[in-house]
């Protein structure tokens, strides 16, 4: 058995950030924390990939370049009901699309850079809580933790040991595909164009149809999909999200029969959403995402940074109960952001006439760009943090060499 004084299960975005944090933050912390990854980077990852203008901010307070992962462009955000709606951007672009595989495996990297152990290949099987912290059994080997972070996810075990089945889960169904050539009815949008279509709502959707920008291996594709909410709880849908993605992609000129199609659950944020318990707190999507558009990637980081400072805070004063980490969460910038998309999600999926769709997307636009822009993006702070040991090194190797 393994004792270390943190354990963070996950190295998605919420787990690496939380390590990077660590590694701002406590560098002496980080290098007595593990983090335990049941995979190996790079690895596959349902996601529509778009890092909005919060990612770009929190990664340049990390000072990490985020123009070292592949990525496209979308431009502009079109916001639409039945083809017609917003069109907007965050700040110079709408938003960056990544591939999670490649954007994951970027930042472990960079944890590993920061002397963090990522142990790879480790499947959690059992937590239960121990005096003065918890056991965690894995397939290779059992360790004892002050402190978990739990950073994995929506079937996570973490979340469903202190919280159990509680929460709404949204469902969301993707495909990639080239962009085809052939005309259709209804083209996909243009190369720098993101769109989100709520036409389904009336049919019980609580969400959009997506389709972004994208590539793989240099290559132009189509990331396209479903996201349901299911905010208002199982409230009458009237077909399956598969048919809706089919009935987009014919609409497009495309067979579903001719894609892959894959499917998965995320958990939602709620105000009532358990977040801690004696020595473990949640980060990322184990936490909860946006019920409001299901963006969980700038959410995730921002969930690391938290996730950091409690336990930093909870060694130095020897009191690791977390019972102010909830609080902290939502009163915190990203929190805000979060409730406010909470009740914007329970308003504008509960419009299921057409009429107060087009009211809201049509006739309301300069609102919704309003509340979009300022409240549910942009609230993450520019404060660059102290940088590492590490990069200290570097940046004073790199001085000796220029005076040379």
């Amino acid at each position: 058995m393994k004792d270390v004084d943190l354990l963070i299960i996950g190295s998605g975005p919420a787990g690496c950030s939380t390590a990077l944090h660590l590694a701002h933050l406590d560098p002496a912390l980080a290098r007595r924390t593990v983090i335990l990854e049941k995979s190996e980077h790079p690895r596959h990852k349902l996601c529509g990939g778009g890092l909005v203008s919060d990612v770009d901010t929190i990664l340049d307070n990390l000072g990490l370049d985020l123009s070292e992962v592949p990525q496209v462009d979308a431009q502009w955000a079109c916001l639409n009901f039945a083809g017609r709606g917003l069109r907007m951007k965050l700040r110079d672009i709408a938003f960056h699309v990544v591939r999670r595989r490649e954007f994951d495996h970027w930042l472990a990297a960079r944890v590993r850079d920061c002397g963090v152990e990522l142990q790879t290949r480790t499947q959690v099987d059992d937590l239960r809580r121990v005096d003065g912290g918890w056991l965690v059994e894995t397939n290779r080997g059992s360790y004892r933790a002050r402190v978990v972070v739990g950073a994995d996810g929506t079937k996570g075990i973490t979340r469903r040991t202190i919280a159990g089945d509680a929460g709404s889960v949204a469902r969301v169904v993707e495909v990639m595909i080239p962009p085809p050539h052939a005309p259709s009815p209804d083209p996909l949008p243009s190369d720098d164009e993101a769109v989100f279509e709520f036409r389904h709502v009336p049919a019980g959707v609580q969400g959009y149809f997506w389709s972004f920008p994208m590539q793989i291996e240099g290559r132009a594709m189509r990331n396209l999909g479903v996201y349901d909410s299911r905010t208002l709880g199982d409230a009458p849908l009237a077909g399956s999200l598969k048919g809706f993605l089919a009935d987009e992609l014919t609409r497009h000129g495309v067979r579903l029969a001719d894609c892959k199609m894959e499917g998965h659950p995320i958990h939602l944020f709620s105000p009532h959403s358990v977040l801690s318990a004696p020595h473990i707190v949640l980060a990322g999507d184990a936490a909860g995402v946006d019920p409001l558009l299901g963006e969980g990637i700038s959410l995730a980081l921002g969930y690391g940074e938290l996730a950091a400072r409690a336990v930093i805070k909870g060694l130095h004063n020897n009191n690791l109960d977390f019972a102010d980490y909830t609080r902290d969460v939502h009163a915190s910038p990203m929190g805000r952001s979060l409730r406010f998309r909470h009740r914007a999600a329970s308003v504008i999926y509960r419009l299921q006439h057409p009429f107060l769709q087009r009211l809201v997307w049509w006739h309301l636009r300069p609102i919704m760009q309003n509340f979009i822009h300022r409240v549910v993006f942009n609230w993450a702070r520019p404060d660059a943090l102290p940088p590492t040991p590490m990069r200290r090194q570097l940046d004073a190797d790199a001085d000796a060499d220029a005076a040379a």
